[in-house]
């Protein structure tokens, strides 16, 4: 039964039309055959799940913080405004302001309705009688407004008043924009990613070792943002952003830790279409680099991201001045038309114009044409009507064109419209070397044959600016563009693919000629940097500078996966994969997220190519396996040319690469070690040594109770990672988790 303490977030109780569009995103991802499927397996009804994610909305909507920071910004801005206008009305009140101008709207209102109700009598409207009472009632209505203004009654009014429009902020037209968008990045992300969490943490049978997945879209992508993970170093890295005002923070670790998805995180620029919020622009480090042509590159970046951005700013609403406009003269012009009758007592004496004219003026002062326009103009108290009707309109265009140039000329000396041009600008100066020339000639002649030409030119060449120039440039440019963006967003820029920069001295190298760059309020650089960096960054205060510790306000290490953080990442991505697979991959990968995906991949297509019945944890892990001391010895015959080994184990590991059926990874490690090993040979001796012992681990007898409150998957995975340190060390982790685990312990190689 679901909770009886069950209640709604006070986000949705707020804002309705948010609820509703939450609910309906919910029931379309509940809908979704994949989720829906699973529903059905696990014997668990929709409304339970259903339930849950709209009494944890509020986390869930906040799961999505672009959007969300957005939407927030949005509803505050209506409810200032709201606040504005009321403490003008309060002020107007108090100082008695409101009397004159209420009373000569009503007044207006009222004369405005006795002539209509009066024309509507004479003419035989039908509509105009209550349009008449309805200004009559509007007019008496703003009298007597205008009177208990003056009164101490009309400040508790206003009070109360108050709290009726305050719901204003939540209705369907305000921050409807920022409201959608919130919506549909839920319900592509974090929804569908919810519901599988939620329905993984309700099996009954989490540690089975059948074989259930019946798809798994969301592996199709390694570094998509929809399956954000949140971990220790992420809200790390939010609570380092939201603490400064600007920074230059690098993101160390190994590769495929996840580096690149914590800087798209904040550095990827929306989807088209997307309300913007922060201006984000992110762009990759050349691995041969060339300092200057990158800060071209990536100032070239940042203003055709700039033109994006600046392009999705709202103008200042004119529709509805332009419309009132044209809905003034066009009933104005509609009034005068009906109204031909009733007004043909003043219209009548007006067509014998034509015939004063031509009394007073002479007969070649008035072409004909004009003479004949004139006839048919003021023929009749109609056409006179029509004609004033239709130079009404004309005049209503005019005023429409007047103030629709008034308004784009201020739209054109805004700061956005400034903003673009110069990105404009500087886009011309990066790509092209630009030329102009101009110049005059001419001659003169004189009677007496003597003759003069002067000649005159003008040639200007823009010269290649210098780098200085390039990153001062680019600095006032990034400066220019924070300051408009503050206080409610920042300038996030993200330089990624450093860390892939040959060596430590070229990065260390390049990073020390881009770093003028960097120290801009309101902007944060984030930089993914290699594992030297962070160690280099973490000696700073001793007798040593260098360029990392100058550079960087920060420097984040992004680790391995622990195995919590694997499970809920998987179960986020993936329906129906068991925990033994989970730590299957977890260990395999060595925690490092990129390769996680990669290794559950890997082991749903295994799964899939056995029948039911068989797919289970242990066949399935150990074609895993065997696939993967496959494809190492593939490798280490490929760099036999750099590292020679004997023939005899060129033989053997160009067979196992090569030939259809593998053997089991301990075999494979006893015909190993028979050889002497150094160098690819004894990484690869010990990589079957780690094989050995996960095809020992996941086997059918590997349960809950056999793994206890122990450690085993973690400590795989370190001996994983740990492979990019040393070999010997590797073989000793191993050996010491063999020896907890209760297998056999395989002597070193010596």
């Amino acid at each position: 039964m679901p909770n009886p303490s069950f209640s709604l977030p006070d986000l949705l109780y707020d804002d309705f039309d948010l609820r509703h569009l939450y609910e309906e995103a919910l029931s379309r991802t509940l809908q979704d055959p994949e989720i829906r499927d699973w529903f059905d397996y696990v014997k668990l009804k929709p409304l339970h799940i259903r339930l849950e994610m709209l009494r944890d909305a509020g986390e869930i909507i906040a799961s999505a913080p672009q959007e969300y920071e957005d939407y927030l910004a949005a509803r505050k801005a209506i409810e200032i405004r709201l606040d504005l206008f009321l403490d003008s009305l309060r002020a107007a009140i108090k100082e008695h302001r409101l009397r004159g101008p209420l009373s000569a709207v009503g007044y207006s209102l009222t004369a405005a309705g006795i002539v209509l109700s009066a024309i509507s009598e004479i003419a035989r409207w039908e509509t105009s009688p209550a349009l008449g009472l309805l200004a009559v009632i509007a007019g008496g209505a703003a009298i007597f407004a205008g009177r208990l203004s003056t009164r101490t009654v009309a400040t508790t009014f206003i009070s109360k008043f108050q709290g009726f429009i305050q719901p204003l902020a939540y209705g369907p037209w305000a921050a409807l924009a920022a409201r959608t968008a919130l919506i549909a990045a839920l319900e592509e992300s974090e929804l569908p990613a919810q519901a599988r969490q939620r329905i993984n943490a309700r099996r009954r049978d989490r540690f089975d070792h059948d074989f259930r997945v019946l798809s798994s879209p969301g592996l199709s992508e390694a570094f998509d943002s929809a399956y954000h993970v949140p971990t220790v170093v992420a809200r790390k890295l939010d609570t380092l952003v939201e603490g400064l005002s600007g920074a230059s923070i690098g993101i160390a670790g190994p590769r495929g830790s996840g580096k690149s998805t914590l800087i798209r995180r904040f550095c990827e620029e929306p989807p088209e279409g997307v309300n913007q919020g922060h201006l984000r622009c992110q762009v990759s480090a050349p691995v041969d680099y060339a300092p200057r042509d990158f800060v071209l590159h990536l100032f070239a970046s940042f203003c055709r991201r700039s033109l994006r951005y600046f392009a999705t700013v709202d103008k200042p609403r004119f529709g509805t001045r332009l419309a009132f406009i044209a809905l003034t003269y066009w009933l104005a012009a509609w009034a005068i038309v009906k109204s031909s009758t009733v007004l043909s007592p003043i219209l009548i004496p007006l067509t014998k114009v034509p015939i004063s004219l031509q009394k007073q003026l002479p007969k070649m002062a008035m072409p004909d044409l004009a003479r004949k326009a004139l006839a048919e103009i003021f023929a009749s108290p109609e056409s006179i009507a029509r004609a004033s009707s239709l130079l009404l309109i004309i005049v209503g265009i005019v005023h429409m064109g007047a103030a629709k140039y008034r308004h784009g000329n201020f739209w054109r000396n805004s700061t956005p419209i400034r903003l673009v041009n110069r990105a404009r600008a500087h886009l011309s100066q990066i790509r092209y070397l630009q030329t102009f020339t101009s110049g005059w000639s001419g001659a003169v002649k004189s009677p007496i044959w003597l003759e003069g030409q002067a000649s005159r030119g003008r040639s200007r060449a823009e010269q290649p600016l210098s780098y200085p120039e390039i990153v001062s440039t680019f600095r006032t440019y990034a400066q220019e563009v924070a300051t408009h963006l503050r206080p409610e967003h920042s300038l996030y820029i993200g330089i990624d693919e450093l860390d892939k920069i040959g060596s430590g001295d070229d990065a260390e190298r390049f990073l020390n000629e881009i770093k003028g760059i960097f120290g801009l309020s309101n902007t944060y650089f984030m930089i993914s940097v290699s594992d030297d960096a962070m160690n280099a960054f973490e000696r700073r205060g001793l007798p040593f500078r260098d360029s990392f510790d100058s550079s960087f306000d920060e420097i984040i290490r992004v680790g391995p996966l622990d195995y919590e953080e694997s499970l809920r990442l998987l179960n986020r991505r993936v329906l129906g994969l068991p925990e033994p697979y989970v730590a299957f991959c977890h260990c395999l990968s060595g925690g490092l997220s990129r390769d996680l995906i990669r290794a559950a991949r890997s082991v749903i297509q295994e799964g899939n190519k056995l029948p039911d019945g068989i797919a289970s944890l242990e066949p399935i892990c150990a074609m895993v396996v065997r696939e993967e001391l496959r494809n190492k010895a593939r490798a280490i015959v490929e760099s036999v040319m750099k590292h020679p080994m004997s023939s005899e184990l060129l033989t053997m590991l160009h067979h196992l690469g090569h030939r259809g059926v593998m053997p089991p990874a301990k075999e494979v490690l006893g015909q190993t070690l028979v050889h002497a090993l150094e160098g690819p040979s004894l990484e690869f001796a010990v990589y079957a040594y780690f094989c050995a012992t996960l095809e020992e681990v996941f086997t059918s007898d590997l349960t809950l109770d056999r793994v206890g409150g122990g450690n085993i998957f973690d400590d795989l995975a370190a001996a994983r990672y740990a492979f990019a340190l040393d070999s010997q060390l590797v073989w000793r982790m191993i050996s010491s988790i063999r020896q907890g685990w209760g297998l056999v312990v395989w002597e070193a190689p010596g």
